[in-house]
């Protein structure tokens, strides 16, 4: 999605020097238009993803925790602390995510600004 955000921002400035005639512009902006939609809902899918897991990872903490304090460390508890770290990994990469996204898509922004300012 990262390179996709980016192609696509590459792709709009290039489209956005090329549309010389108000027609081309109003055009190019509908498109712009189109594709922010498109990328707001990836974000909001993403944020919906990411808030589950850092629900779940929340969760597993609080499990894991309560589980030492009350039975204390055991041979048995090992896959709770590996499914702990790795739902706490997986909530981070998600984060980063959505952290890319967000700021790609504030970029986005700032060009549709650009677009409107000079129609």
């Amino acid at each position: 999605m990262e390179k996709k955000l980016h192609d696509y921002e590459k792709k709009i400035e290039k489209l956005e020097k090329e549309a010389k005639t108000p027609a081309e512009r109003a055009k190019l902006a509908e498109y712009h238009r189109e594709m922010v939609a498109n990328f707001q809902h990836e974000r909001l899918i993403h944020l919906i993803v990411t808030l589950f897991f850092a629900l779940i990872s929340v969760t597993f903490l609080f499990i894991t925790a309560w589980a030492e304090v009350t039975y204390h460390f055991g041979k048995e508890m090992i896959p709770l602390y590996i499914l702990t770290a790795l739902l706490a990994i997986l909530t981070g990469f998600y984060v980063r995510h959505y952290y890319v996204l967000e700021n790609h898509i504030q970029g986005l922004y700032k060009f549709t600004e650009k677009l409107h300012l000079s129609e």
